[in-house]
C-alpha cells in the first residue's frame, strides 16, 4: 500500500522537478539576454536559486562576465513575468558598465 503512495508522490515530484527545470532554463536565458541587450555583455550563469512561492515568484541568478570572473552579479528574475530586478554587481562590473554608459 505504501509503495503505491510513494509512486504517486514520485510522479508528482517528477512533474514539479520538470517544471522547475524549465523555469530555471527560462530564467537563465532571461538573465543572459538582459546583459546582452542592456550592456552588450556575454555572461555565464553559475548558480540559480528558486525562492519559496510564499516569499516571491522569483529565481535568483548569479554569474559573471565571460572572460572576467571578477565581474560578478546577482539578479532576480520573476518566473511568471520574466522581468528582472534587484541587480547587484561587483565593483569591477560596475566600472565596466559605467564606462559603457559614458561612450
Amino acid at each position: 500500500m505504501n509503495s503505491n503512495k510513494n509512486n504517486n508522490t514520485s510522479g508528482i515530484t517528477d512533474d514539479i522537478t520538470n517544471h522547475d527545470d524549465e523555469l530555471m532554463s527560462q530564467t537563465r536565458e532571461t538573465a543572459i539576454q538582459f546583459f546582452k541587450e542592456e550592456y552588450d555583455l556575454e555572461v555565464e550563469i553559475t548558480n540559480q536559486k528558486k525562492m519559496p512561492t510564499y516569499v516571491a515568484d522569483e529565481i535568483d541568478v548569479e554569474g559573471y562576465v565571460i572572460g572576467h570572473k571578477d565581474q560578478t552579479f546577482n539578479i532576480s528574475v520573476n518566473y511568471k513575468t520574466f522581468q528582472t530586478k534587484n541587480f547587484v554587481m561587483s565593483p569591477e562590473l560596475k566600472k565596466v558598465i559605467q564606462s559603457k554608459k559614458q561612450k
